[in-house]
């Protein structure tokens, strides 16, 4: 069984697609008997695999690595094979780009495959990218969407799209209300301004969503293995104790929970599109650490923040006076002028700043009792996952609806609110440091709570509470890790026969 996931450029996508391939080659009865081939866009490639991919000049086809667990790398192309520059490009000629000469490209790349020996039997695709499922259709196998943001923001998309529950108003009017609950049964704790940002303001990404939504639910044939009336199957990179209510408010689309997709950290190096500090050193310094000790600050892999709101965090860390570890990129860095580099050369004491690091290794590490997160759903995943609780500052996407979420369902964290510029001020910042790291009732409260979502998510990678070594409350949940295999036993029972039975889409009307 062979498996092509396809995923955009964009580490918010890369990461987890990476950790379902790996999660799908291990989920086999037998060692050898599933493969994953990893696509990702030509540019992409590159970054991960600096001098590997001199190869891949030629675009679709290269396979530059197998990383020994089953794993490939590939390239095809999203039209941008030198990197998509916002602003050169809008996101409207990205998409449109993107779905003019993936389609063929990506159809090569499965070509070429099968002339080595290797023909793809299923595909999983992420955002932005429903051609996949097209390319599946040529081919005579599966396609299946894998969602990487959390079930509740896919909830609030499929309403929105249908016209339901009161949500294109709740959207259109987060300036006048934003407090106004949203409706969808399960999900009555949003509020208009939490609502993923595409939706309460101008974006040239919503209508490429709005038509995702519909090529998932006009290709339900092909998620469902032939079943007559069964809805599609989305893979959604979340657990059934995290999402229980959200999970179940589609009503028109079978949600599969998979992750969370957070592997062990050993194995989770290689492969980001930015090139890492030595770790030895940032590790080296953590273990120098007392427990529990050090904020954590990282936004990201898309997030430029001002030279104002980069002064602000500095400022922040200073008067706080707890070791930090503190992740800018050299773009923000270089965006943020000459005095924000010199100041960041010279940051407060007891501190380090880096480039770029293995958030997963430094979240796992025990030193680490803080995270200040611009609260994407990876991030979200893996401080729920690590048991670290999280000083929230959201800035666009789900990373709204992502923080109500951890503060107001699940207790793990505060929210930091930005003042009417969008910066979030220092002493709003270390306010939330002090509600998590300080000695209150409400403190100790939310690092119990973030241990016991620990043990949870632990137990839906196939842990026990024993194996944490940490304290629980006994309700914890290894449904995720099951429904991957019974998924993989699904796809490979899905003979021709099935397959031949399924109705073809013209997804090319579709995205019309």
């Amino acid at each position: 069984m062979h498996f092509l996931i396809v995923s955009g450029a964009a580490q918010g996508q890369i990461t987890p697609a990476r950790r379902l391939a790996r999660a799908l080659v291990a989920a086999a009865a037998e060692p050898g008997v599933i493969r994953a081939t990893l696509a990702v866009p030509l540019s992409a490639l590159r970054r991960m695999f600096p001098g590997k991919a001199a190869g891949a000049a030629d675009g679709e086809g290269a396979v530059v690595l197998s990383d020994g667990a089953g794993v490939d790398y590939a390239a095809f192309t999203d039209g941008f094979d030198d990197g998509f520059q916002p602003e050169r490009c809008d996101g409207a000629a990205f998409v449109g780009r993107l779905q003019l000469v993936g389609p063929a490209s990506l159809a090569r790349l499965a070509g070429t495959l099968r002339a080595r020996g290797r023909p793809v039997t299923c595909v999983v695709y992420t955002l932005l990218l429903p051609f996949a499922a097209a390319v599946a259709r040529d081919l005579d196998v599966p396609a299946y969407f894998f969602w990487t943001m959390p079930a509740a923001v896919l909830s609030v998309y499929y309403h929105y799209f249908h016209g339901r529950h009161g949500l294109v108003d709740a959207a259109a009017g987060v300036r006048d209300d934003p407090n106004r609950r949203v409706e969808i049964p399960g999900l009555e704790f949003l509020r208009s301004r939490d609502l993923p940002s595409l939706l309460t303001g101008p974006s040239p990404y919503l209508p490429a969503f709005r038509e995702m939504f519909h090529v998932v639910e006009a290709t339900a044939a092909a998620s469902c293995h032939g079943q007559s009336g069964a809805k599609p199957q989305v893979l959604v990179n979340t657990f059934d104790a995290l999402e229980p209510k959200a999970l179940a408010s589609v009503p028109g689309i079978d949600l599969i929970p998979v992750g969370p997709m957070v592997i062990d950290t050993e194995a989770d190096d290689g492969g980001d599109l930015f090139e890492q500090d030595d770790d030895a050193r940032y590790m080296q310094w953590l273990d120098k650490q007392q427990d529990a000790s050090v904020v954590y600050v990282a936004f990201g892999s898309l997030a430029v923040l001002s030279p104002r709101q980069l002064e602000e965090i500095r400022h922040c860390l200073e008067v706080t006076g707890r070791p930090f570890l503190w992740v800018v990129r050299r773009d923000n860095r270089d965006g943020g002028g000459a005095a924000t580099v010199l100041q960041l050369a010279a940051p407060p004491a007891g501190g380090m700043v880096v480039e770029w690091c293995s958030q997963a290794r430094v979240l796992a590490h025990r030193a680490v009792g803080c995270f200040v997160t611009h609260c994407g759903w990876n991030s979200t995943l893996e401080t729920v996952a690590c048991g670290v609780p999280a000083v929230m500052a959201p800035q666009w996407s789900d990373q709204a609806t992502n923080a109500r979420m951890a503060e107001a369902r699940w207790g793990v964290g505060v929210r930091a609110e930005a003042a009417a510029d969008g910066t979030v001020l220092s002493s709003e910042l270390a306010s939330g440091i002090d509600a998590i790291m300080g000695d209150s009732d409400g403190a100790r409260a939310i690092r119990r709570r973030a241990r016991q979502w620990k043990v949870r998510a632990a137990m839906a990678l196939g842990a026990t509470a024993a194996d944490t070594e940490v304290d629980g409350d006994g309700d914890g949940d290894s449904t995720a890790a099951r429904k991957l295999r019974q998924f993989v036993q699904a796809v490979a029972e899905s003979g021709s026969a099935s397959k031949s039975k399924q109705g073809r889409v013209n997804w090319r009307a579709a995205w019309a």
